[in-house]
């Protein structure tokens, strides 16, 4: 019997970006990690979305944005027993949602043809970590050879984060990675991950959550979290010189702020282009 329709995960963000402008890939893989979606995975690794896990992604998107509910709220009504999602959203008058495209571009932009081979549209910036048949945990990329996810380079913000924040404790962000209180004291030293102080301690975002998982993974193939200062320096270099090129237009606010943060990301976005290009050369085949 041939396998039910399903969807990759670059697909799903085609299918969902006209009604939630903020979702991103990495907000679906951390909805994942929350355990509130729950997609199939392949025995590579990679993400199947049935329509039923479009619709539960849905709900909870909504619920987010509509009803601000936090997500220990909103996974305590997905386990209530009955419970359909699909039949809890409220009907959409937006017309059939698009066909999944590849490569999301703003609305308003022309398509442009892009190449892309595989390795642009691997998402370097967050991991994903799954169990093999023998438990082991291995990092695996939602790029299916017949569907590929949008690369950040085609991103329309490569700089952005999910909405919804998060705040874990130096503890609850070890536990959530797989690593202990010291590699994490090891990576705020070397100015990897910074934390925040609040009424109740300091507490670690986002960010320090995607650079955490990477560093762990890294340090699993031999890199040690020393090794990663280089990405630091490197990308501190990359911000100083950009900051001179569009900091002034960012402090003056309103339009001149949009069109510099737009600006922005295109610099990121090449730049990350020209950083793929060079370790495509470095580590290419040598001519012969």
């Amino acid at each position: 019997m041939a396998d039910a329709a399903h969807h990759s995960i670059g697909e799903v963000l085609s299918l969902l970006k006209g009604e939630y402008a903020d979702v991103t890939i990495s907000k679906i893989r951390f909805l994942e990690s929350q355990g509130l979606i729950e997609p199939e995975r392949t025995p590579s690794g990679y993400r199947k979305f049935y329509d039923a896990d479009i619709e539960r992604l849905r709900w909870i998107l909504a619920q987010q944005r509509d009803n601000f509910l936090p997500l220990k709220v909103i996974k305590r009504r997905l386990a209530d027993a009955g419970f359909d999602p699909a039949s809890d959203l409220p009907a959409r008058d937006v017309g059939p949602l698009p066909e999944p495209t590849l490569f999301a571009r703003p609305s308003d932009q022309a398509a442009v043809p892009l190449v892309v081979d595989d390795d642009a549209t691997v998402d370097l910036r967050e991991p994903a970590v799954v169990q093999d048949k023998q438990g082991k945990k291995v990092v695996a990329v939602d790029v299916d050879p017949s569907s590929a996810e949008p690369s950040p380079i085609a991103d329309g913000d490569p700089l952005s984060t999910p909405s919804g924040s998060v705040s874990m404790s130096a503890g609850e962000l070890a536990a959530a990675v797989g690593c202990d209180l010291a590699l994490l004291g090891e990576l705020e030293k070397l100015g990897l991950i910074a934390s925040m102080p609040t009424d109740n301690g300091a507490v670690f975002d986002h960010e320090a959550l995607v650079v955490s998982k990477a560093a762990v993974e890294l340090q699993s193939r031999g890199l040690q979290p020393r090794h990663l200062r280089m990405f630091k320096v490197a990308a501190d270099r990359e911000a100083g010189a950009l900051q001179q090129l569009v900091g002034p237009f960012m402090k003056k606010g309103g339009e001149a702020e949009v069109k510099a943060r737009a600006e922005l990301n295109e610099l990121v976005r090449l730049g990350e282009t020209i950083h793929r290009s060079i370790l495509r050369r470095s580590f290419g085949a040598s001519p012969e």
